[in-house]
């Protein structure tokens, strides 16, 4: 079969990883460099401010309904069972349904910007209305994502992973070109959010030209759209909702509570190790996302026993990438951020809790993205919500009663994310997939922990060697534990089928073999 008659996507999910992450490689570089810029040209407080503003607009994906997310799976599974008229229908369906959010975002917003005032004019103090059109042009630009989303998903559902990274990347690369230029132009927070806005605009604008030219087969008519459609649509994507929303709500939650209690600047610290373990996540975010729509196209070809497989391979290497991220910011974390943004915005203890707590749930993505394309994550995300909100509605109130510090924040994102997404959904997908905990150890854990425990000494070494040396002691650590850790996965972790491929890519890449 040719590459381009694999519609379940395993051919290409090598190729759409890398391309993905090459894709991110924008917004880690971004994620680091802005923060720093805003610091330095308009101060912490407004770098605090702007982590406000994102925190309060993303309450606002809660409109999305979770349709959105669904089409990349309906694509993937009506492609591959040949069914265009569902393929056409389905996706004309959501298109209308999005147009609506949309809509419905820029009032959410206008709301949000007239009553800022009742609650932050104290906080906010001077920079009050900066911050209103800050939201204003940030929730513009959610708008324009959500009404224009079924084309993310179509290019993802062909499993185009490549293209639909590489518009992301260029797009938000001009994007930040545009708000460096502003900052280094006397800009301020409001500068930035119509930067933002008009890079979106062209990101989403690009994708929807794209759509059309991966899936030639796609038309897109007011009258194919049908509530049957839409109805499935929305079914499917509020089970999504339940399991992609809660830790949303968790994150901007605390955010703000942070900033109400302890004040922007306090904020600024507490963001950038969320940030670090937040691009961490992204990172495998990007490998699990494209297992939703591959067991999708498995379970349109009712290929069970592979389901079983793309289960066991996707949770190991989830794992196996997650690891060393999160040993990396719990030893070198706090040197980091202070090369970083400076010894101002390092807090005792705030990066070891947060990378560690947060493992296991950043681990399993993948499981998560497997349930999702099987269409079995509406019950268990009925639980998996009712416990976070409960934890984070407790850890509240304990906080508002015995005072809030970042400590206890992280702790609160901690115990709210961790139980539910590290445990309790791994569990359910095991016994749904009669995979036993025996099994499922030995494979996911053996060899990713064997191989951790060797990478974690290398950077306690590093950290304890050269403890004066921040900059050493990073690049050392990760540089020397990152070799040792890439010789033990691919002796231990990749087949000789998956070496030998690697190698014979490698030799067809090289410029001795081009010339």
């Amino acid at each position: 079969m040719s590459e381009a008659e694999d519609f379940t996507g395993r051919k290409r999910l090598a190729r759409n990883v890398v391309w993905s992450w090459a894709g991110h490689l924008v917004f880690v570089v971004s994620g680091f460099v802005m923060p720093r810029m805003i610091d330095e040209y308009i101060g912490q407080e407004q770098l605090g401010i702007w982590d406000f503003c994102w925190s309060l607009v993303s309450y606002l994906n809660l409109a999305s309904l979770g349709v959105g997310s669904s089409v990349n799976r309906y694509v993937a599974k009506y492609r591959a069972a040949g069914e265009t008229d569902a393929l056409c229908r389905a996706i004309s369906s959501v298109v209308v349904i999005q147009l609506i959010i949309g809509m419905v975002v820029i009032v959410a917003t206008a709301g949000m910007v007239l009553v800022l005032p009742e609650f932050f004019a104290d906080r906010l103090g001077d920079y009050l209305v900066d911050t209103q059109v800050a939201i204003a042009f940030l929730g513009l630009s959610l708008a324009v994502q959500m009404g224009l989303d079924a084309f993310r998903g179509v290019i993802s559902g062909c499993h185009r992973w490549d293209l639909h990274n590489g518009v992301q990347a260029a797009s938000y690369a001009v994007t930040i070109v545009g708000m460096l230029a502003a900052l280094m132009h006397g800009g301020n927070i409001v500068s930035l959010a119509i930067v933002y806005f008009a890079g979106t605009v062209l990101g989403e604008t690009a994708r929807v030209i794209l759509a059309f030219r991966v899936c030639p087969e796609l038309r897109i008519r007011r009258a194919y759209a049908s509530w049957t459609y839409g109805r499935q649509m929305m079914i499917f994507g509020g089970k999504v909702l339940l399991l992609g929303v809660p830790p949303l709500i968790v994150f901007q939650t605390v955010n703000v509570q942070i900033a109400a209690a302890l004040g922007p600047a306090a904020l600024a610290i507490f963001s950038r190790p969320v940030g670090l373990v937040r691009h961490s996540e992204t990172l495998l975010a990007k490998f699990s996302y494209m297992l939703a729509p591959m067991a999708g196209s498995l379970q349109g070809a009712n290929q069970q026993a592979e389901q079983r497989e793309l289960l066991l391979y996707g949770a190991r290497w989830s794992v196996a990438l997650a690891l060393p991220a999160a040993l990396v910011l719990a030893v070198l974390g706090d040197p980091l951020i202070a090369l970083w943004m400076g010894p101002s915005y390092v807090h005792a203890g705030l990066m070891p809790l947060l990378s560690l707590g947060m493992f296991l749930s950043i681990g399993h993505a993948s499981m998560v993205q497997v349930l999702v394309g099987m269409n079995l994550h509406g019950r268990v995300g009925v639980v998996n919500a009712a416990w976070v909100f409960l934890a984070l509605v407790v850890g509240v109130l304990v906080l508002n009663h015995v005072g809030w510090s970042l400590l206890g924040a992280g702790a609160l994102m901690v115990c709210a994310i961790a139980p539910s997404y590290g445990i309790l959904l791994p569990t359910y997908v095991c016994r749904r997939l009669h995979v036993s905990f025996r099994e499922y150890m030995r494979k996911v854990f053996l060899l990713p922990s064997a191989c951790g425990t060797v990478f974690v000494s290398i950077l306690l070494g590093a950290r304890m060697l050269l403890r004066n040396q921040p900059i050493g002691a990073v690049l050392t650590g990760v540089s020397v534990g990152g070799l040792v850790l890439g010789g033990l996965y691919w002796r231990l972790l990749l087949t000789g089928e998956q070496r030998a491929h690697v190698v014979s890519r490698l030799h067809r890449l090289s410029p001795l073999r081009a010339a």
